[in-house]
């Protein structure tokens, strides 16, 4: 990875490629009752490179220096590392990506039985972010409504075929590592405005399957309302979430989440409300409500764009 980053940097200079630059900063004021307060600060370079004469190739590197405090134990660690540095190309029927990037598998807003690259973690703060595979990444638009990709990590390797098939998007999904195999699939459509989707898939490693149903609908007033369900066959481990979304007015949005685990007994509460402060900074202010003896948790997230 190291080399295909110092090829970025050099190429931009020896070809004089153009260079897009954009910074943004993300800090998360945490509190949880067994380690105290603590202070997640994260300053991201994002660069994109790209030459005028080479318009179906591009490149893109993405540089985080995090820094955490933990009030409590006065303890302090800082790091710098990258969070993307990829290489593609984009054609009218091929795509091409090299490197540090995110690999897209499932539908599930919650949960991502099949994704093995980077699944969804709900109680995140910022469940966007997700941790990038270091991979080559091919897709092939067999045509207008239809796809295959294949992907390959260096312990990981899926292939995916997927099409529209007259009220869905369906896909088959074939997923390896070392451990175990898994022949999943996608499938997500519309009946009557509400979003139906689904995915799952059979694990060899210990013979048994996961898979999620979910069913999404937005109201003219912009309420949201999500739900899905989490089966995974070898534990009997049931799940359930109920999600609403409220843009209440143009600067405020508002979110509560709230998942029952069948198994465990635990039901978490979790919400949320984000403020525009502009159109480049925003706060959150949120918390992670647990039963059954897991602490909670409450957090202030403040993040700006410049």
């Amino acid at each position: 990875m190291r080399y295909l980053l110092s090829f970025f940097l050099f190429s931009s200079i020896l070809l004089a490629l153009d260079i897009e630059t954009n910074f943004d900063n993300s800090n998360i004021l945490g509190y949880q009752k067994e380690l105290g307060t603590s202070d997640y600060n994260r300053l991201r370079l994002t660069l994109d490179l790209y030459h005028e004469s080479w318009e179906d190739i591009n490149a893109k590197i993405i540089l985080n220096n995090e820094n955490i405090y933990n009030f409590k134990q006065q303890h302090n660690q800082n790091k710098s590392h990258f969070y993307r540095g990829y290489i593609s190309y984009q054609g009218a029927k091929h795509m091409f990506s090299l490197g540090l990037q995110r690999v897209p598998f499932g539908v599930g807003r919650i949960w991502n039985p099949i994704d093995i690259f980077n699944p969804i973690n709900i109680t995140a703060v910022e469940t966007q972010e997700r941790k990038g595979t270091e991979s080559l990444r091919y897709e092939y638009a067999i045509n207008s409504l239809s796809n295959l990709d294949l992907t390959l990590s260096k312990d990981k390797q899926a292939i995916r075929v997927k099409g529209y098939l007259e009220v869905a998007d369906v896909a088959l999904v074939l997923v390896k590592d070392d451990e175990k195999e898994i022949i999943g699939y996608e499938v997500e459509g519309e009946l009557n405005d509400i979003t139906l989707r689904s995915e799952g898939g059979y694990f060899s490693d210990t013979d048994h399957f996961r898979y999620i149903i979910g069913a999404e609908y937005g109201f003219e007033n912009s309420l949201i309302i999500l739900t899905e369900f989490y089966h995974d066959t070898e534990q009997e481990r049931k799940q359930l979430a109920l999600n609403f979304s409220y843009q209440y007015s143009p600067i405020l949005y508002l979110n509560f989440l709230t998942m029952r685990d069948f198994d465990t007994k635990t039901h978490l509460i979790a919400p949320s409300c984000a403020y525009s402060l502009s159109d480049e900074s925003t706060l959150t202010f949120g918390t992670f409500l647990y039963e059954n003896n897991i602490p909670d948790q409450y957090y202030l997230h403040y993040f700006i764009n410049f």
